[in-house]
């Protein structure tokens, strides 16, 4: 029987993403999903400078020119006429990245998966289909059957995680708890890919119009792909709207039939779900698994990247033995508290232009603004206190931070400290930055600190304002993270 440090079931970008960070840290990494090649429609559209930062840290940075610079968004009355209209960030964010891109899925998962293919450590277990999962005082056993044979095997792993989407088996067998945050709508997907941009259509931009019974929402996925997104009220017969005539029909104010090729239609129904219990022994949950939401802020995908992110070092450490098995239960109370903000205002906005299309609200003008992005701090875990999220400088040749550090704590700032200290963070993998750039510099001035200990999902452990409170913070993160006792 095959034998690994953690099984992720479920590879869809995040379950990708999982994979390849744990096997970064060393482990050995069963990647298993039901589909032997990528689904070739996208699902996800939208990713955020902080999913960049991550995707430099997979090694996949590159991609960004496969990627679209959105630009704004705007929102119409049912006349037409704009009431709403918000603008992104032209610079880049101060984490090293532009705030808001759309991408094409398959592409992108094609990608991740061909890194997985590069690693000595990870096995791809594409077109199997997990059925069972047992789990022990030691291990968990999952027993998987291939698609088109049937043929059955098993492997064990020290961990499994569950990365298998909205209808997650590992969840119902863990039997987690769902929390409904009450956004559910259902709306009629529309992907096209026109022979040419149609002049009625911004480029860069989307729109949402609020019109009578079925608002609709545009995005320039990436060029020359397109989404219409037609919200369904009760009612509303989702088989009929997807039928090719009423696709011509919905789409022919802005493009005539014969100008494009219908890619995909599809009802989805949407939903705010937040899960309570991510771990359940030696099983655990991320992205869609663990959390839901409406697509209006485009932090779906984003959101299990960050899962990813959190939960791979802290494995690792488990897995390798530094750290006690107790450290994964802060998965769940720094992630969950992170999320339910993003859910919550997702179903907000979905609420309230489903009540525009109803006529419940009338959308009244409003001056243009510029989006800040919503970042809410992790959740009490690994310190008793929430942790923000770090900016990442660039050095002065150009050279990001994340490129320097890894997937490992960095001490970035004015660091002179003891030698225990010192040898502490040795036994911690911590990497010393002392180029900060403005950034940084800026940031740590705003918190009163000359240094601080970042993660390795980019979070700050701590802010220093001088080597005696980074001394102490160290020593805080080694009782923490270390299994044998650290000197006071």
């Amino acid at each position: 029987m095959h034998t690994y440090d953690v099984a992720v079931v479920g590879c869809g970008p995040v379950g990708l993403a999982l994979a390849r960070l744990l096997s970064l840290k060393g482990l050995r990494v069963a990647a298993v999903d039901p589909n032997r090649i990528v689904c070739q429609h996208p699902r996800a559209t939208h990713l955020d400078d902080e999913t960049m930062r991550l995707l430099q840290t997979l090694g996949a940075a590159d991609m960004e020119r496969q990627f679209l610079r959105q630009t704004g968004w705007t929102l119409h009355r049912p006349d037409g006429a704009p009431f709403l209209a918000f603008a992104h960030p032209a610079d880049e964010s101060g984490q090293g990245w532009r705030t808001d891109y759309q991408f094409h899925q398959p592409d992108f998962e094609s990608r991740l998966r061909g890194l997985l293919a590069s690693e000595e450590n990870v096995d791809l277990w594409f077109g199997w289909a997990v059925t069972a999962l047992d789990q022990d005082t030691d291990a968990v056993t999952v027993t998987m059957t291939e698609r088109g044979t049937n043929r059955v095997t098993a492997l064990k792993a020290a961990y499994v995680v569950g990365c298998d989407g909205a209808n997650s088996f590992v969840r119902q067998l863990m039997g987690a708890e769902v929390e409904d945050l009450r956004g559910t709508q259902r709306s009629l997907i529309v992907d096209i890919h026109p022979f040419r941009h149609p002049a009625e259509l911004p480029a860069t931009t989307g729109f949402i119009l609020c019109e009578g019974r079925r608002p609709v929402t545009y995005v320039p996925i990436f060029p020359p792909m397109l989404r219409f997104e037609f919200m369904l009220l009760d009612g509303d017969d989702a088989a009929e709207l997807e039928r090719p005539q009423a696709v011509y029909d919905a789409l022919g104010r802005w493009i005539e039939p014969g100008s494009y090729r219908i890619m995909r239609t599809d009802t989805y129904e949407w939903h705010a779900r937040l899960v309570h219990g991510w771990r359940s022994g030696r099983l655990l949950l991320a992205g869609d698994a663990a959390h839901e939401m409406p697509p209006m802020l485009g932090q779906g995908m984003c959101s299990g990247f960050r899962d990813a992110a959190n939960l791979a070092w802290k494995l690792a450490a488990v897995v390798q033995g530094t750290s006690a098995d107790s450290l994964l239960d802060t998965y769940e109370t720094e992630r969950s508290p992170h999320v339910r903000p993003y859910i919550v205002e997702s179903a907000r906005q979905a609420n309230l232009i489903e009540s525009f299309g109803i006529g419940d609200n009338r959308p009244e003008p409003a001056e243009p603004q510029t989006v800040e992005p919503l970042r809410p701090p992790l959740g009490t875990g690994l310190a008793g206190r929430p942790a923000g999220l770090s900016p990442q400088p660039r050095a002065a040749d150009g050279a990001r931070l994340d490129d320097v550090t890894g997937y490992r704590f960095a001490v970035v700032g004015r660091h002179a400290v003891s030698a225990d200290t010192a040898d502490l963070w040795q036994r911690l993998g911590v990497v010393t930055v002392a180029e900060t750039g403005p950034a940084v510099d800026a940031w740590l001035a705003e918190n009163s600190a000359t240094a601080a200990i970042i993660r390795p999902d980019r979070y700050a452990f701590a802010l220093a304002a001088d080597p005696t409170e980074l001394e102490t913070a160290t020593k805080e993160l080694a009782r923490v993270l270390l299994s044998r006792k650290v000197r006071s």
